[in-house]
């Protein structure tokens, strides 16, 4: 919500709370990977994107999500 709405702090501290319950939460490393590109830190981007495919979930919805994100 935060990220959709632009409000990248929030949305900042929304996926580092959400990362620290769940580190498997692959929507939560995809949006810190938006955030990264919107910060134009393509570096943390590219590691972050790389950390949601080692986790696991290439699942369609996560891949949906991040396209509806940017």
């Amino acid at each position: 919500m935060y990220l959709m709405h632009e409000d990248d702090d929030l949305a900042t501290q929304a996926f580092s709370r959400s990362q620290a319950n769940d580190p498997e939460n692959a929507v939560a490393w995809l949006g810190q990977a938006i955030l990264a590109i919107r910060s134009n830190d393509m570096f943390e981007a590219h590691e972050l994107y790389q950390q949601t495919f080692e986790i696991g979930e290439r699942s369609f919805v996560s891949l949906r999500y991040l396209q509806l994100l940017t």
